[in-house]
């Protein structure tokens, strides 16, 4: 499939919901003037009613991967979205229009993310990065553009978001020959019980709990007026657009998408130093705190997704139930997080809610990050990663109109490989293991390791997946 087709489509589509939620889900709200706001801030309320949407989508999961199930996800988001934004533009925020955005919100946010999670290797994060980033973007654009333009995009961008998955997923299906794969948990056989993904549990406890981080720091500041009108998506968003940045350049070294697990290490190091600052409740303080604590959240928000995606890939489970999982996580972490930020105004006097605020969240963030999500979950879902990677590679590798022998020849040759070298190394590039290689070539296992041990050293490599990069590297320079 063109992937590089159907990249900028793809979006722009998430893009249009990610700056529409940033306008009518996010406090506070850029679309409503102080009157027309609840007592309660509409975000909280919002996270509520998203938690029961996405619980029920979880649970009928399997009829809505049908054409019919998708189709009604669909209309959830391009029908009942718009008509959310015009109800919360008229009458404000009361409890129904709340419900019916939240309702859209989980449509569109599900649809777009089972869709991301048919991509390549890293891909997910790329581009959900990047999403995230133009839909920021618009919304920097929009609300530069003044009030009623932020209301007359509100309405029309859930459309658009909708025109656009129904334009994807024909593209997709045109270039892939998979029809209505895009969402399928149904197996030719009929419907089977997935395997368990193994750190799947692991994953979802860290994210619920940097997701109570993300909003408790949020809805402090929004509930206690700690940094007045520059709050939630006006600091959200250049987090977003520099979050972007950096998993772009990270995609453009040669790393490529092994080096996003880098990333991991940096969540608890910012998480920290945002912790830090907040104890400056001061009002700029309270700004770079949350541009921290902010940016971590979403970076780990990404990542997550990034290798519950490869879950997806790896262990053949059902992408909206899956997705769903995570989101409720994301959802019940938040709610709680706001839940604690709204009970900061009704503290005592002499307990100051920055106090408070951050000393839950050094709990959490040594929970997280030294309990449930260490170094060695990293480093497995690295390997897991390496792991898909390389059948990535094996699967264009073993195409033989892409890999002729001849090429493997020419690129051992180009090493000053042996002859026997080469005669290892075709099986290698073609995923074969040792024991293959020993009897299909007649000799020893230790003489195939001792090959395979001259053949990575005269590359200056170390593993199956640097040379099968190398090799591809060579192939593509071939004329």
């Amino acid at each position: 499939m063109k992937t590089e087709t159907l990249f900028p489509i793809r979006m722009l589509g998430f893009g249009f919901y990610w700056a529409w939620l940033f306008l009518v889900g996010v406090s506070p709200t850029p679309v409503l003037e102080g009157a027309s706001q609840l007592v309660y801030p509409l975000e909280a309320m919002e996270l509520l009613f998203r938690l029961a949407g996405i619980a029920l989508i979880i649970v009928f999961s399997a009829w809505l991967s049908s054409v019919t199930g998708r189709m009604f996800l669909l209309c959830m988001g391009s029908v009942v979205g718009p008509l959310a934004s015009v109800l919360l533009i008229a009458f404000g925020a009361s409890p129904l229009t709340i419900a019916l955005v939240a309702c859209a919100d989980a449509s569109i946010f599900m649809l777009w993310l089972s869709f991301f999670g048919h991509m390549k290797l890293g891909e997910t994060a790329l581009y959900m990065t990047l999403s995230y980033a133009m839909g920021s973007i618009l919304f920097v654009c929009i609300t530069w553009a003044g009030l009623e333009a932020a209301r007359a995009c509100a309405v029309a961008l859930p459309v658009l978001s909708g025109i656009t998955f129904i334009f994807s997923n024909k593209l997709y299906e045109h270039e892939s020959g998979e029809s209505g794969a895009i969402l399928s948990e149904m197996r030719p056989n009929g419907h089977r019980e997935a395997p368990i993904f193994p750190y799947i549990t692991r994953m979802t406890a860290a994210l619920g709990l940097y997701a109570i981080l993300f909003g408790m720091v949020t809805s402090t500041a929004v509930c206690n007026g700690f940094s007045g009108a520059v709050a939630g998506p006006y600091i959200e968003a250049p987090c977003c657009i520099g979050l972007g940045l950096a998993i772009a350049l990270i995609f453009n070294s040669k790393k490529k998408a092994r080096g996003i697990y880098y990333f991991y290490r940096f969540v608890p190091l910012a998480f920290s130093i945002g912790l830090a600052v907040l104890l400056f409740a001061e009002h700029n303080a309270f700004i770079v705190a949350d541009i921290f604590i902010m940016t971590a959240y979403l970076a780990f928000e990404i990542l997550i997704l990034n290798d519950y995606c490869n879950a997806i890939k790896m262990n053949d489970l059902p992408p909206l139930r899956t997705f769903g999982i995570a989101r409720f996580a994301i959802t019940a972490g938040m709610l709680s997080g706001w839940l604690i930020g709204m009970a900061t105004t009704t503290l005592p006097p002499f307990v100051s809610p920055i106090a408070f605020v951050v000393g839950i969240g050094a709990v959490v963030t040594v929970v997280a990050s030294t309990l449930v999500f260490t170094e060695k979950e990293v480093f497995s879902l690295s390997g897991i990663a390496e792991e898909r990677g390389f059948e990535e590679k094996l699967a264009q590798n073993n195409n033989p109109s892409q890999t002729p022998d001849e090429c493997i020849r020419q690129f051992g040759k180009s090493w000053q490989l042996s002859k026997r070298e080469i005669d290892v190394l075709d099986p290698l590039l073609k995923g074969r293991t040792t024991q293959y290689i020993s009897q299909n070539l007649f000799i020893a296992t230790g003489t195939v390791k001792t090959h395979t041990y001259n053949i990575y050293k005269k590359m200056g490599i170390h593993t199956k997946m640097e040379l099968l990069d190398m090799f591809d590297a060579f192939r593509q320079e071939r004329p």
